[in-house]
């Protein structure tokens, strides 16, 4: 495979996709008034998990992750694994856009049926997954410049609105169970952990020296930004609310009130944070289809884009009952019996017996 994409566009895609809908519930709530500090906690532990997959690319420049887990588990297991991974990536994807289309249902367009709303969604992911990853780092420049300026737009309006109180923050440190809990495994899988997807196709990025940069920045970037929305929206909300919202950004950002003539500026907010989701299911979406491509040897991923697009729609309706449960699954349940496993344990599997073979063939 040939390189067809540049050090800014692998790292655009890196930050839009690690960005993804975790700005839309807060990262770390269960933490409360410490979710900044297991922000921080866990980007620094999730840097690591970052470099764990870059360390891979390097000892592997030319497998993918279809490639990597035969050569290391052998045949038969490796095909059960990546069926496994095929799954994961396409429940993620179905999760996300249900996120999305409760996000949409609720403060965009509510006398739009949520399923349908989500079947748009997946029909412009398909057209993504169709056009290939070129055009989709392409957008994703695009997009990046608009997710920031966006963002840093509305922290500087609710800043200049009076509506933070700092104290909101103390005492800082005062329950180190509650942060655990939500750092392990919850702060390093979500976002970090999930940036496997990009072993699918890393081919076509860039070469490992320069995606370690992209991956390493653009989770620095994606860290930093998490600790300070945190903090914005605790100092605006209070631990409390912080933890039983749903949406506490979004309920933060709607406290924006200026002279009476700056304020209700959801669309905006939504449009942020669906950018970001979008991306993430895109990417999912075409690991997914890359992945069955590779592992049953078709010409080409396009064929699969319809089947994979209709599971994702499927799942994002029936994956849960109400948004209560939707979330609840979300962060007790996903974590633990898929992203953990897959997303980390496996990997870390790869890289440590991929060292022990190495040896073996040194020294003989």
């Amino acid at each position: 495979m040939i390189q067809v994409l540049s050090t800014w566009q692998t790292f655009c895609l890196l930050f839009l996709f690690q960005l993804g809908t975790t700005i839309v519930f807060g990262f770390a709530g269960g933490a409360k008034q410490d979710a900044w500090l297991a922000a921080l906690i866990s980007a620094m532990l999730g840097i690591s998990i970052v470099w764990m997959f870059t360390r891979i690319y390097e000892r592997n420049p030319g497998e993918t992750l279809v490639s990597l887990l035969q050569i290391t588990f052998g045949k038969y297991l490796g095909h059960l694994l990546t069926t496994l991974y095929v799954f994961a990536f396409i429940y993620e994807a179905g999760r996300i856009l249900r996120d999305l289309g409760e996000l949409m249902g609720t403060f965009l367009l509510p006398s739009t049926p949520a399923p349908f709303l989500m079947l748009l969604l997946v029909l412009l992911v398909a057209y993504a997954c169709y056009a290939g990853i070129e055009r989709i780092a392409r957008l994703a420049e695009l997009s990046i410049i608009i997710v920031l300026l966006f963002t840093c737009i509305q922290v500087i309006l609710l800043i200049f609105s009076d509506v933070i109180d700092f104290s909101w923050l103390l005492p800082v440190a005062s329950d180190w169970k509650s942060i655990g809990v939500t750092v392990f495994p919850l702060g390093l899988t979500t976002t970090f952990g999930e940036i496997i997807v990009f072993t699918v196709f890393w081919k076509l990025t860039v070469n490992p020296t320069k995606f370690r940069k992209a991956a390493l920045y653009s989770s620095l970037l994606v860290g930093a930004v998490f600790v300070l929305l945190d903090l914005i929206a605790v100092s605006t909300l209070g631990p409390d609310l912080f933890y039983r919202s749903f949406y506490p950004l979004l309920t933060s950002f709607q406290l924006i009130r200026i002279a009476d003539f700056i304020d209700n500026l959801d669309p905006f907010v939504v449009t942020t944070f669906i950018t970001g989701g979008l991306f993430k299911i895109i990417l999912y979406a075409y690991a997914a289809c890359s992945t069955i491509t590779m592992q049953w040897k078709t010409e080409n991923h396009r064929v699969v884009i319809i089947p994979v697009a209709i599971l994702i729609w499927f799942i994002s309706i029936y994956t849960a009952k109400n948004l209560a449960s939707h979330i609840f699954v979300g962060l007790k349940v996903v974590p633990w019996i898929i992203e953990l496993p897959l997303f980390v344990i496996v990997p870390l599997l790869m890289l440590i017996l991929n060292s022990i073979f190495r040896k073996r063939i040194v020294k003989s």
